[in-house]
């Protein structure tokens, strides 16, 4: 769509552009952050350590905060299984003596997920302009 516009009214034809779609990108964006939280609890779930399968039970997500431009959700492992994270993640001294290593994938799945959101916003606007 081709239209000439005075040089005094761009900045405001512009805005008014972006304004269109911004509501548009934001609820998309809303809903790619759900999905994103939703796979990664599935994908967590799946790589944790699963000798008694409480703490893979434990682990969940929860809407922190939504308002009109954006969605915050909070991954966690519930009450009171929280404070296993930590020591499946660094390591921990075994009872006897010597140490049992760190080994949580917790870091690679959040890195993964965090790339798959960055690419999901880059086509999200690209599709939109």
């Amino acid at each position: 769509m081709s239209t000439n516009i005075s040089i005094d009214k761009l900045s405001s034809e512009v805005q008014r552009i972006l304004q269109q779609n911004a509501g548009k990108i934001t609820e998309k964006v809303k809903a790619l952050s759900r999905q994103t939280t939703i796979e990664l609890t599935k994908k967590t779930k799946q790589d944790s350590p699963s000798r008694t399968k409480q703490y893979k039970k434990s682990i969940t997500y929860k809407k922190v905060k939504e308002t009109s431009t954006s969605s915050i959700y909070k991954w966690y492992v519930k009450d009171p299984k929280y404070r296993l994270t930590h020591l499946i993640a660094n390591g921990h001294a075994k009872r006897n003596g010597g140490r049992v290593e760190g080994n949580f994938p917790l870091v690679k799945d959040v890195k993964e997920a965090e790339t798959k959101f960055m690419k999901g916003i880059e086509k999200i606007i690209e599709n939109e302009y």
